[in-house]
This record gives C-alpha cells, sequence and structure tokens, in this order.
C-alpha cells in the first residue's frame, strides 16, 4: 500500500515557462508534475486545464514540438509544478498514477470537454492516496488563499481514491485542510 501513497509539493503560479526555467535552475527541485490554467486562443470565457507528467525536467518537456502549454500559452492564467516529496525518486509509474488520478478527478468535476488533456480520464484499478500541498515559488510558505478558478482551489488537498472492483469506487476527498 506504501507504493500508493503520494505528497506531492505543488509550487507556483508560474506565469511563463521563463519563470520555471529560473525557478528550476535557481532551486534545484526536481518538478515531475505540471498543471496548466488558460484560455483557448478563441475562447470567450471558457477556461481550461492540463495535468501532465514528465521524467525530465518540466522546462525541458514545455519546449517540446506540439505540447499543449502551446495551445494556451498566450492567454495563460498560471503553471504550478509538482514534486513527490515523499519519494526520493519516483518510478514513471507512480508519477502517472498522480497524474492519472488528478485528471480523472478534474474531468469528473471540470468535464471532459474542459480539460486539454485527450485522454486518462478514468480512475486508476489501485487504492491510491494524494495529499496536496500549494507552495509559494519560494518554498517557505504556503498559499492561504488562491483565485477560485485556480488549480490550487480545484483540486482537492487530500484525494483518496477505494477500489474494490470495476463497479464498486469511493472517492473521498477534503478541499482544504484548514489550520487548527
Amino acid at each position: 500500500m506504501e507504493e500508493s501513497v503520494f505528497l506531492v509539493k505543488w509550487y507556483g503560479p508560474f506565469t511563463s515557462r521563463e519563470d520555471i526555467k529560473v525557478w528550476q535552475e535557481e532551486y534545484k527541485i526536481n518538478s515531475s508534475l505540471y498543471l496548466l490554467h488558460g484560455m483557448r486562443k478563441y475562447a470567450k470565457s471558457k477556461e481550461s486545464y492540463y495535468c501532465g507528467m514528465s521524467t525530465r525536467n518540466v522546462f525541458e518537456r514545455f519546449c517540446d514540438k506540439g505540447h499543449h502549454l502551446e495551445e494556451i500559452e498566450n492567454r495563460l492564467n498560471s503553471i504550478y509544478v509538482g514534486c513527490i516529496a515523499n519519494i526520493k525518486e519516483p518510478t514513471r509509474s507512480q508519477i502517472m498514477l498522480v497524474e492519472k488520478i488528478i485528471t480523472a478527478y478534474l474531468a469528473e468535476i471540470l468535464g471532459e470537454k474542459n480539460m486539454l488533456n485527450l485522454t486518462n480520464f478514468y480512475y486508476p484499478n489501485q487504492n491510491v492516496y494524494v495529499i496536496n500541498e500549494w507552495w509559494k515559488p519560494d518554498g517557505n510558505s504556503v498559499w492561504l488563499r488562491q483565485p477560485q478558478n485556480a488549480p490550487s482551489n480545484i483540486v482537492p488537498d487530500v484525494l483518496t481514491y477505494h477500489y474494490k472492483d470495476s463497479d464498486d469506487v469511493e472517492l473521498y476527498g477534503c478541499k482544504k485542510i484548514k489550520r487548527l
């Protein structure tokens, strides 16, 4: 079970690829997940979201030809980059598992039409537990408030997914953890 428990530290929001490049050079944090939020070129009010993963530097991934960032880059609201903090070197399958649970959750809450992801809208066939922390880029403080449409406000701080069989699954979450 421990291989399906993930603490994801999200840093952001960033407003451009270059901001992420500078941040990664300065802080040397190996981020393997990212969340994008913006509007497509001809959209009037519809916002789009994307959850992605990379086994290499996120900035390098954004430079790939045909990346979904290009669809919203001119009207980009925010980019958050995430690292799995409780696993020293997460495997590709572990990173994909976290991406899958977040993408499926976003597609369920926002609708598949609001997602730039083309696939991966279904929950995995195993139990997954994800704890999300939302850090300012300096890494010294946690965001207490973010805009309503920001990924940090949409993705719950805690997501627990219980898989019993294909017809019997349970999803639990805690939108925002409060200070006691």
